[in-house]
């Protein structure tokens, strides 16, 4: 791996900062709906996902395959969660690659869950299961949850310890799940000073038929995003599109994703480059799903050490491309690192 190919040197700090990825997690089942429940599951919901991009992003910067110093908390529901299940399939995903998991537990509540599978036309359908969003589920969990406490544990000292990168996904729309109280403890004033760096990932949900957001979930998701003044945000086009239609923008500096045409760094809500999409190694994606967290949180991280906005996104642009290559997060080793750096490389090319 040669580095300088990909970003200077003197660009780099002399010591890396933590990285705290606060995200959602989803148990996925693959199972037809008159199927009994089996251990055919991922962990996803964008959280172990986002983890994964920061540290392959750090791994890259740093030079090195070691657990990278990144902290990922999620909050679970203790009425379904199983760590000798669920537990050891997510510590099989990011024990390799982070040096922290750290789960928040909701008694008497369950860990948000969904059923996947392929209709007849083989189309692949989803459907909750339990009270996986509602008063039992997610509506509750996501609450207030971390806490501020439970970020400053997290954030180290103050005096001996760098200023931490923070990356969290943010429940966005009007009726998001939650009630908005997803990162509330980026209200706290201690919270903010432990912050050196702030990376903002807003989930909201278009008409599936149109793909166009509602007004009503763009401005729920600016009112938001201002409230909580982050360093960068990450939305996906329709959402930007949603914004920028009645002329709301939150964030510095933003990187719309746009998925396979790539992304757009922009600043105020104009466009001041676009990333173009890495090329993949076979001609469709393998799973797209979780590429756009891993995305923003690669970015978010080379963002709060100091790399410039562009090379951040060709960065990220190359991580979300890796990722999608895979079934599920890729595996932790050198050949997906090289894979990265090529991808990255390659982005670079295609903006000359």
């Amino acid at each position: 791996m040669v580095l300088s190919l990909v970003v200077s040197r003197s660009l780099l700090p002399k010591r890396f900062p933590r990285v705290i990825v606060v995200g959602k997690i989803i148990i996925d089942e693959y199972r037809a709906p008159d199927e009994k429940p089996t251990d055919k599951i991922n962990v996803g919901g964008g959280g172990p996902q986002s983890a994964f991009g920061a540290a392959a992003a750090l791994a890259l910067l740093r030079e090195s395959m070691d657990p990278q110093p990144v902290t990922f908390v999620g909050a679970v529901g203790e009425l379904d969660w199983k760590d000798e299940r669920e537990g050891a399939t997510l510590r099989k995903l990011l024990e390799p690659a982070v040096e922290d998991i750290h789960l928040l537990r909701g008694p008497n509540l369950y860990t948000p869950r969904i059923q996947l599978y392929h209709d007849e036309d083989q189309n692949l359908q989803w459907q909750p299961l339990n009270d996986s969003f509602g008063p039992k589920g997610a509506a509750s969990l996501w609450k207030n949850r971390p806490s501020p406490d439970d970020f400053l544990k997290l954030a180290g000292d103050s005096v001996k310890d760098l200023p931490v990168i923070c990356q969290c996904i943010l429940e966005g729309g009007a009726k998001a799940a939650g009630d908005g109280g997803d990162v509330t403890f980026l209200e706290d004033e201690l919270v903010r000073q432990r912050i050196g760096y702030l990376g903002l990932e807003p989930i909201t949900f278009p008409d599936e038929e149109t793909g166009i957001l509602s007004p009503e979930d763009a401005l729920a998701c600016y009112r938001r995003l201002d409230a909580l003044d982050a360093d960068v945000v990450s939305p996906d086009m329709p959402l930007f599109k949603a914004m920028t239609a009645q002329k709301l923008w939150s964030g510095r500096v933003g990187s719309v994703r746009d998925g396979p045409r790539g992304s757009q760094v922009v600043s105020m809500g104009n466009v001041m480059s676009t990333i173009p999409a890495a090329s993949l190694v076979m001609d469709t994606p393998v799973n797209p799903t979780g590429a756009g967290n891993a995305y923003s949180a690669a970015l978010t991280t080379c963002l709060g050490v100091g790399i410039p906005a562009i090379e951040s996104a060709c960065i990220a642009s190359a991580i979300g491309a890796v990722f999608v290559e895979y079934e599920h997060i890729p595996p932790w080793n050198e050949q997906v690192l090289e894979r990265i750096e090529e991808a990255t490389l390659d982005v670079k090319r295609k903006m000359k």
